[in-house]
């Protein structure tokens, strides 16, 4: 494969990777403008501004972030199997819009309302397993890469099949308990997915400073990732602590959803510094050899 052929496949790469946070900055700054036009009066949690004005930003961009971790292809297998997982749920979040009600009952909703998420997540439902099928056959036609020889595929695979198996159920069986409740149960796997991402990322960049120093990658594991995941841990506890169980912080919700999207989209900016010239950690891409000027050579060659 030529050289610039490979950086063309790197400038598409870069395109994917900025892609996302620039959405992420897209939803922020919607629902800064919504903010500040209601006087800084918060909604209670950032999926709520469904009801406002947002509505469309928050659709999409989750939509189109969803569709981008999907495509993008993660280091390794681990943590590209967690990626689509969180993927295919970002679809979920904005599919399945919060209740604002303190007692949903599916009986008083506006009936577009549930015919929208019956129809939304019965498509997403039927594609989501057709694209499976696809990319089940894709690992099968190239054996020497596929990623169930890895143990990290290999979990990657079961999070993602048990969590397309649990919401279809979910959707199946219990259809208005999803209706009222699908929104949060996937905000909380798509949550945990990004938090397995940014902690094996951690490990990754052990494993690749181990290697240039060949040290042991326990010595190199409180890096910038791992203090990523640990931040992101401590947000979750710090918030709950403050929120639920002792009733100090209003609008919890929000600020624990501004707090982890916020972290994931450094995650996002400091990997993507990273591996600006190496899609795959430890394996960059030369920039093509600038052409050969023919005129100038012709210039200083003697003449016959």
């Amino acid at each position: 494969m030529g050289s610039e052929y490979q950086y063309d496949l790197l400038r598409t790469y870069r395109y994917v990777r900025a892609g996302i946070i620039f959405l992420v900055a897209l939803l922020g700054t919607s629902v800064l403008i919504e903010a500040r036009a209601q006087h800084f009066s918060i909604q209670p949690s950032i999926s709520a501004y469904y009801y406002t004005p947002v509505k469309p930003v928050f659709v999409a961009a989750l939509c189109a972030v969803g569709v981008l971790m999907i495509v993008y292809r993660g280091n390794t297998d681990a943590e590209d199997g967690f990626l689509n997982a969180s993927g295919f749920l970002a679809f979920v979040v904005a599919f399945v819009p919060t209740r604002p009600e303190n007692m949903c009952v599916v009986s008083d909703l506006p009936g577009d309302t549930v015919a929208a998420i019956t129809n939304n997540v019965s498509a997403l439902l039927i594609l989501a397993l057709a694209a499976f099928v696809f990319t089940v056959l894709l690992e099968r036609a190239q054996p020497d890469r596929n990623v169930l020889v890895t143990k990290g595929g290999r979990t990657s695979l079961v999070f993602s099949v048990l969590a397309f198996v649990a919401l279809a159920l979910y959707f199946l069986v219990w259809r208005d308990s999803f209706i009222c409740h699908g929104h949060d149960t996937a905000a909380v796997m798509l949550f945990a997915g990004i938090l397995v991402v940014v902690g094996l990322n951690g490990w990754g960049l052990a494993d690749k400073q181990a290697a240039q120093t060949q040290t042991a990658p326990r010595e190199h594991l409180w890096n910038r990732y791992f203090f990523g995941f640990v931040l992101m841990l401590a947000s979750i506890a710090l918030v709950v602590v403050l929120g639920p169980v002792t009733h100090a912080l209003p609008h919890w919700v929000f600020w624990l959803e501004g707090a982890l999207i916020t972290q994931f989209g450094m995650f996002w900016v400091t990997q993507t510094v990273e591996l600006w010239n190496e899609p795959k950690r430890g394996a960059p891409v030369k920039p093509p050899a600038p052409p050969l000027d023919k005129s100038a050579d012709r210039a200083e060659r003697p003449p016959d």
